[in-house]
């Protein structure tokens, strides 16, 4: 293998994968010749690990993948785990009370380590979203258990709590809740619902720049290409060098982007990650 030319930090949904959440073989193709070729990938995501792990199976060299929002790194395939920043459960009971009046409640992902779980309360949540919650439920790769209470949660720390919301209300909840807690909270759009969002609530360490940000200082800081689509993505933008951004994403993180690649139906990743080595190599 050849020696280290730089990090490449991906999002999965919407930047490597579309809808189907399953990897294309040329991508899986064209991101192996990278690590072969010397460069270290870091997958970098929102999702669980058991909902995002199978997306990369196929993918036989070392590389990294970072799961929910900074919350954990994990050295893959041996499922090393080398980075946790989760919340302590106590938080719950500080934040609870802002979804009283709203019509969802929070839901509570328990991380690799404590089973990939996924605990809500349905006295939370109105009939409406409760439906929707089946139909996520229906998609999720994660086990779900409805409990009464959160204090029914038999672990002392957790990965990231989320919750859905239209997007004015999201922002609002988010304020609330950095009322009490300078946690690390991240609106992003639901993909399954236009017009409504999802927000990550996450420990104030764990984000997808700042885990990129460790990450590169174990390998002494070399060049960056970030890859991402949404808002989630947008402190790991910042914290490349070159920045890759997708067709689809929203125009604020358009306007960051250094190279404005295809949509990933069209494998849009493969060309904008192209041009973004030529940029580095070029400098």
């Amino acid at each position: 293998m050849a020696g280290l030319k730089g990090i490449i930090a991906l999002d999965i949904d919407g930047t490597i994968t579309v809808e189907k959440h399953t990897l294309e073989k040329a991508v899986k193709d064209y991101l192996t010749s990278l690590i072969i070729d010397g460069w270290k990938l870091i997958f970098i995501t929102g999702r669980t690990y058991s909902f995002a792990r199978p997306i990369l199976s196929h993918i036989e060299q070392e590389f990294y993948f970072s799961t929910q929002n900074g919350a954990a790194l994990y050295d893959m395939p041996e499922q090393k785990c080398l980075k946790k920043h989760y919340l302590a459960i106590d938080i719950l009971e500080k934040i609870d009370c802002f979804f009283k009046k709203t019509e969802g409640g929070i839901l509570v992902e328990s991380g690799k380590e404590n089973g990939d779980i996924c605990y809500y309360k349905p006295s939370d949540f109105s009939e409406k979203e409760l439906e929707y919650l089946d139909f996520r439920i229906q998609l999720s790769a994660e086990k779900w258990k409805a409990v009464d209470s959160f204090k029914e949660i038999p672990f002392q720390d957790f990965a990231v709590g989320k919750y859905f919301a239209l997007r004015k209300e999201a922002q609002i909840l988010k304020s609330q809740i950095q009322t009490v807690a300078p946690l690390n909270i991240v609106v992003i759009r639901d993909p399954f619902r236009p017009g409504y969002h999802l927000a990550h609530v996450n420990a104030p360490q764990a984000s997808k720049g700042k885990i990129l940000n460790e990450f590169a200082a174990f390998y002494g800081n070399p060049p960056i290409i970030g890859a991402g689509d949404d808002y989630n993505d947008e402190e790991m933008l910042k914290n490349s060098t070159v920045k890759v951004v997708m067709q689809n994403a929203p125009d604020k993180l358009r306007q960051m982007a250094d190279i404005v690649a295809p949509h990933a139906d069209k494998m849009g990743i493969i060309e904008g990650l192209e041009q973004a080595i030529w940029k580095v190599q070029s400098k």
